[in-house]
């Protein structure tokens, strides 16, 4: 922590005039000069602190002093290891303050005489509370006071750094009074959409976030705890009460506690594609609300859970209940309301909480868009108000519940679920904002979470945002104007980089690993296909781009597998440093591996596609050279990424994400025999030419129009295929005695199938498979799934969208529609209108039909919604499709004022 800084906080909190803060200046006179020179390496940064130029010698051997309990007498431990181990300092226990040069001291009741004259006054008693600490270190003698073990326990963390930052054997003469702004600061580690961590991670994970000052760990569980019960929900490998119960007591030494965690509303898909569950579900995410069956299995489930820990509080979650009312539910949510069910709900869920002394915390997307809502919901609640976008302001995703005198807490995130490597820009601004808003709103603390949305994320990425998360909490940035908060944060954020630097990674010889690991900020801002998220990993080599995408695709990837393969290197050379974290920055050094990986694999797709346009374009020799290249590094990738899995994880899921490498290294292994499957130009309305071939002409292609799968024995394609009605295709190439993969799609046959769209608008390049195969994909037969990213749907950003279709004569046309998704936590939203056009010459259009949006744009839920004309008699040649955007996201959306996106699939003419 820089002293200048310091002294000017410590004056910023004492009501003190300009005269006086001018008077205060000139007393410290040469000290104040001598402050600006040096840096204080603290985490999280000290509310109060006050230094001169003198300094307590440590190369003597230490006296300490303890007023002795369990918790203190472990304190003390840590502290004498830390001046073993760092200073190679002997240290001794003396059984009284006066013969001690080290006093750590817990006032805890009424004050030992022997003690008194060594405590601070009592305003600093009172302004320390219980979570706090006063830290004295004079020339011969350290104090450590604070009212509680556990203020003690903080207390000697910051010792401790102190310590391992010392130079020459030397602590600087300081006074530290310092207490958290936040009484809970913890974080959320998902165990249930992926990676399940040992417990001796875990330990390792307390002991480390521990030193931070963080108190509390929440585990988010879906269906990962064990409940012989329920035998058959949870996988073998997940935790057990046991191992919860190991954790409590682990933790306790630490002063943290783990708080609770089961999901008992949406996010139940685990759960429920067990058949025995069918009879609690609403849809394949939601439990039932209208069944007495759910609550019979709650009372057990839920009750269970809560039982499994000690901690009062337990976190129920209840977020994105997408589609509630859309299965079994439909009867009583089209009755009462979804927002009279989901409180229903609710209040069930607490009452079964409140039998086993429980209060109930939850997320508070639903409620905080929904007013009526909260005003049904238990007033003893704790809300969790969460989001994960960089806003300058965070006052609309709490004031709802502060207003309605809801206790809660804020919840930021590490921003690292389905990245390569977690977003550090746009974290530490998401946590330092939610928490400053948090703080100034009276929130009750801080979770900050760690998703695994795709199942590949390393908890071992997370750690600078975790971290930083516990700096925020204990003293969170004060700008509330964004110019002056930016500089607050930057500010903020270069002290505790050098902080990261020397406590974290122990690195003590003037080099940077937080200097490497910003780089990945420069690989973000590299405008390819999918940037930095994993599907950009996985995306299939036969994914071809738009054609007029690719010299931009060309250059950015260039530039990708240059600037990343040189970060793997950097980082490569710098973990040895490390010191024990070198795990955390080989997890680094394989991020900037599979980037690099991605962005060889986007430039070998440029070849393939130059070959499928002409065999000669390319040597069948670079293509085999480059695929060779290519199997070898994701073999090493797939080895390298067990290795970091197995550091920190149960074997549960692992194979779900080695299977992405195997599918991987099948397509490389295709090549020669991959069919594409692809549809051509419209022969006439309701009849399309369908293109089959491989990257080579030497290869046969067997295909069935049925569903059947194909053999040395179907239909020889001689270059002509065409449908009429509904099919799917599979194919299948032979090439000697090579079998390849079988290729398969099912077409959906209507009037503008294989009319070539003209479009105003431009395709959005956050994901290759956005472009659904370029501007064919809206009239190519295939639909999209619920998967917005399954390569069928075409996402447009913050435009409108026209679509012109040339049916080539003129059509009977009866109606004209396509489907539209929304996703709000993805940011997706249906259009505002769909306004429908015919004409016979292309230039004179008459707009026949315009399909408003039925749905309530705050609709939480999966929305597939068919946006159509309705019945129509007209009859021409071209059809025009106009797509009113919602504009940018309205204020009430955690992404407020960024554009939102639509996707739409097929327009289909009937």
């Amino acid at each position: 922590m820089n002293k200048q800084k310091a002294v000017n906080a410590t004056i910023r909190t004492s009501p003190s005039s300009r005269l006086s803060i001018i008077t205060m200046l000139l007393f410290f006179g040469f000290s104040f000069l001598r402050m600006q020179a040096q840096d204080f390496t603290l985490i999280p940064k000290p509310q109060e602190i006050i230094t001169s130029e003198a300094e307590f010698s440590l190369n003597n051997n230490q006296r300490l002093w303890v007023n002795s309990s369990k918790h203190n007498d472990f304190a003390l431990q840590q502290l004498k290891d830390e001046l073993s181990e760092e200073m190679g300092v002997a240290s001794e226990l003396v059984i009284s303050p006066k013969k001690a040069n080290i006093i750590l001291y817990s006032i805890e009741k009424n004050p030992e005489s022997e003690i008194k004259k060594h405590l601070p006054d009592s305003e600093k008693l009172q302004k320390i509370g219980e979570q706090g600490y006063w830290l004295k270190i004079d020339k011969n003698q350290i104090r450590l006071i604070a009212n509680t073990e556990k203020g003690l326990f903080y207390g000697v963390q910051t010792l401790r750094q102190l310590i391992k930052t010392a130079e020459n054997g030397n602590l600087p003469v300081l006074e530290i009074t310092d207490w958290p702004a936040l009484e809970y600061r913890g974080w959320m580690d998902d165990i249930s959409r992926g990676p399940i961590p040992t417990v001796a991670f875990v330990k390792d994970a307390i002991r480390k976030l521990s030193q931070y000052k963080l108190n509390f760990l929440n585990l988010y569980t879906e269906h990962t705890l064990r409940n012989e019960k329920f035998a058959d929900i949870a996988p073998l490998d997940s935790f057990t009460p046991e191992e919860i119960n190991e954790l409590e007591e682990f933790a306790a030494q630490y002063h943290l506690v783990l708080i609770g965690n089961q999901q008992a509303f949406g996010h139940m898909e685990e759960i429920l594609k067990i058949p025995f569950y069918d009879d609690i579900a609403d849809n394949k995410w939601n439990l039932n609300p209208g069944s007495p069956a759910t609550y019979g299995f709650l009372e057990g489930y839920l009750g269970d859970a809560a039982d499994a820990y000690d901690h009062p509080f337990f976190n129920i979650g209840a977020d994105e209940t997408d589609g509630l009312g859309s299965g079994k539910a439909k009867a009583l949510v089209d009755s009462l309301g979804m927002e009279a069910v989901y409180a229903m709900h609710i209040n069930k869920l607490d009452e079964i909480l409140k039998k086993h002394g429980k209060r109930t915390m939850m997320w508070g997307d639903i409620a905080v868009n929904h007013q009526e809502i909260i005003d049904q919901l238990p007033k003893d609640l704790i809300i969790l108000s969460w989001g994960y976008d960089p806003r300058d302001s965070f006052d609309k995703t709490i004031l709802p519940f502060k207003e309605s005198g809801f206790d809660f807490m804020v919840a930021p995130g590490v921003r690292s679920w389905s990245e390569i490597y977690p977003n550090l820009d746009v974290a530490v601004k998401n946590i330092a904002n939610y928490v400053r808003d948090g703080k100034e709103y009276g929130a009750m603390g801080m979770i900050n979470t760690a998703w695994d949305d795709d199942g590949e994320t390393l908890f071992n990425a997370n750690w600078h945002g975790i971290i930083w998360g516990a700096e925020m909490a204990w003293n969170p940035i004060e700008s509330q104007e964004e110019a002056e908060a930016k500089k607050e944060r930057e500010s903020r954020l270069s002290t505790f980089n050098k902080g990261m630097d020397l406590l974290f990674f122990d690195m003590k010889n003037g080099e940077s690993i937080m200097q490497s690991l910003n780089k990945f900020r420069e690989l973000r801002d590299i405008p390819v296909f999918g940037s930095m998220s994993n599907a950009s990993v996985w995306s299939s080599i036969f994914d071809f781009y738009p054609k007029e995408e690719a010299q931009k695709v060309e250059q950015a990837n260039k530039t990708m597998l240059k600037q990343a393969s040189a970060l793997a290197k950097e980082l490569e050379a710098k973990a040895d440093k490390a010191g024990a974290e070198k795990i955390t920055m080989q997890v680094a050094e394989n991020a900037a591996k599979r980037a690099a990986f991605a962005a060889k694999k986007n430039l070998f797709i440029l070849k393939l596609q130059k070959v499928h346009e002409n065999p000669e374009a390319v040597s069948e020799e670079e293509i085999k050279q480059t695929r060779d290249e290519l199997f070898k590094e994701l073999h090493q990738l797939k080895i390298d990424y067990i290795h970091l899995w197995k550091a920190e994880n149960r074997e549960y899921w692992l194979t779900e994400n080695l299977n992405k490498y195997d599918k991987a290294a099948r397509e490389l292994l295709d090549l020669e025999t991959y069919v594409f499957i692809n549809a051509g130009e419209a022969i006439k309305p309701g009849e399309m030419e369908m293109n089959l071939s491989t990257l080579y002409p030497d290869t046969e292609i067997r295909y069935t129009t049925n569903g059947g799968e194909p053999t040395r024995d179907s239909k020889l394609y001689k270059g002509s295929l065409s449908v009429t009605e509904n099919a799917q295709i599979k194919a299948r190439a032979f090439q000697n005695t090579k079998k390849g993969e079988i290729s398969a799609k099912y077409f959906n046959v209507h009037k503008a199938l294989g009319a070539k769209p003209e479009i105003k608008g431009r395709v959005s390049t956050a994901n290759p498979a956005y472009s659904a195969g370029g501007t064919g994909g809206l009239t190519d037969g295939l639909k999209g799934s619920e998967d917005f990213g399954d390569g069928r749907w075409q996402g447009y950003a913050g435009q409108d969208i026209e679509v012109v279709l040339d049916l080539k004569t003129k059509t009977e046309i009866n109606e004209i529609s396509a489907d539209f998704y929304q996703r709000l936590i993805s940011w997706i939203m249906l259009p505002e209108s769909v306004e429908f056009y015919v004409s016979e010459d292309a230039k004179n259009f008459k707009k026949v039909a315009v399909a408003e949006n039925p749905i309530d744009p705050q609709n939480p839920g999966l929305i597939i919604e068919n946006f159509s004309s309705g019945e129509l008699k007209e009859k021409a040649r071209y059809i025009k499709v106009v797509v009113k955007s919602m504009g940018p996201l309205p204020e009430w959306h955690t992404g407020a004022g960024r554009s939102s996106f639509i996707f739409l699939d097929e327009i289909v003419v009937e």
